[in-house]
């Protein structure tokens, strides 16, 4: 997998200068849990590559596309919006890489991971009278910043693995045909199992935030994949031959990444 200068430099800044500020104020706790069979693989799927939630925490997944030589607007906006997050429970989870930009209008470099406590806490950090202010900072520092968030209707608890790749869709869906594309997933899911792959988290309806101002998406649908031709080998499926259709009448536009974990130095 090739890995730009320009992902390096963006995850290298969020996984430190973000976790430095949004967590000084949070103690982290380990999870106790029955070791696996395979202790190496126990080895390689570490806390850092886990996003362990509980039902009812609010959850913001934020894909960055970074500005040139904008470092200091950044670090500006970390030191005013960070410490003020974790007075409502921020905290930042996990990142992944994105290593190919299948479709997309624009180039976030990696997928970024943030928690709140709550919905509410959520809500209290958006409603605080120096929020505004700070949020304007953001186009000093980005060229587009995307911020879909859900509270979290089950538990969750994700191993990102490095032996595997992941991919996500955002999805906006046609108005008119609004059950299409859950046709479409569900249409696939038993061929996507055959060929490596499984669905570990979606999204739906999410609060949506965007430099752009774009139209909200409808949904975002996570895939981990145990081998990079998976996807290759679903779309020679039958079963996704005869779901395509409802993709197809379903959806009006896609945003379709695939992610690695960050690799280690």
């Amino acid at each position: 997998m090739k890995f730009t200068n320009t992902s390096i430099r963006l995850v290298s800044i969020c996984s430190f200068a973000l976790l430095a500020q949004a967590c000084n104020a949070a103690t982290m706790e380990k999870q106790a849990e029955a070791k696996p069979a395979d202790a190496a693989k126990a080895e390689s799927l570490s806390d850092e590559n886990r996003l362990t939630l509980k039902k009812g925490q609010y959850l913001s997944i934020i894909l960055p596309e970074t500005k040139e030589d904008s470092d200091a607007a950044r670090q500006k906006y970390y030191k005013s919006a960070f410490p003020l997050g974790a007075k409502f429970g921020l905290k930042r989870e996990n990142v992944l890489l994105i290593t190919d930009h299948i479709v997309s209008d624009y180039k976030p470099s990696g997928v970024l991971f943030f928690s709140y406590p709550d919905a509410a806490s959520e809500a209290g950090l958006s409603s605080h009278a120096d929020w505004p202010a700070i949020k304007a900072q953001r186009p000093n520092a980005w060229s587009e910043l995307n911020v879909h968030s859900a509270e979290l209707s089950q538990d969750l608890d994700l191993k990102f693995d490095p032996e595997k790749s992941y991919t996500l869709v955002v999805a906006w869906t046609n108005p008119k045909k609004t059950d299409d594309y859950q046709r479409y997933l569900k249409g696939i899911e038993t061929s996507l199992n055959e060929v490596g792959g499984r669905f570990i988290y979606k999204m739906k309806n999410p609060k949506y935030e965007s430099l752009s101002g774009t139209e909200s998406p409808a949904q975002l649908t996570f895939v981990e994949w145990d081998t990079l031709d998976g996807f290759t080998k679903l779309r020679n499926s039958d079963g996704y031959k005869a779901a395509a259709p409802y993709f197809t009448s379903g959806v009006k536009k896609v945003e379709f990444y695939r992610m690695t974990t960050v690799p280690k130095k």
